[in-house]
């Protein structure tokens, strides 16, 4: 009489494969949701330095008066006058119109753009067509090469 054997005490090929098969598709997904982690930090972090510098370009435009002229009529041309070439030369609120940087020294990749126009309260502070008012708007743009730009509108007055 011829007896079998039966062995029990290993693993079958397909158990193995069927293992081996979730264990793969559990560490793709913890790859897929580690990368994801990082990807949101990293958007995280260029974002909070593109407020920083938006609040910072802000608090230089507010801490400048509003205008050449200390009383009305204020300046018919907005932008920087005679002489005056750098940042720290900006004595007024206007000088700032048309002021961009395409890469900051401190912080590369990232690039600003101001604009300043008159603006009217009577037309919930659109653009004003070449009339001084006693409201000026300030757009500023802050720009990165791998996010969409962020942008900040203020409405500053003569204090009048």
């Amino acid at each position: 009489m011829i007896s079998r054997f039966k062995n029990n005490r290993g693993f079958t090929l397909v158990e193995v494969s069927v293992v081996v098969m979730i264990l793969t598709l559990a560490f793709m997904v913890f790859l897929k949701a580690l990368n994801t982690g990082k990807s949101v930090r990293v958007n995280s972090e260029i974002r909070t330095i593109q407020g920083s510098i938006l609040n910072d370009i802000e608090n230089q435009i507010r801490s400048r008066r509003f205008d050449e002229n200390t009383n009305a009529p204020w300046s018919n041309v907005l932008g920087k006058d005679i002489g005056e070439i750098s940042i720290e030369q900006f004595d007024d609120i206007d000088d700032f119109d048309d002021y961009s940087i395409t890469s900051l020294t401190d912080n590369p990749g990232f690039g600003i753009y101001v604009d300043v126009f008159y603006a009217n309260p009577e037309t919930k502070f659109r653009v004003s067509q070449s009339i001084q008012t006693n409201y000026k708007n300030v757009a500023v743009t802050i720009s990165h090469g791998t996010l969409a730009s962020i942008s900040d509108t203020m409405i500053i007055s003569s204090g009048i």
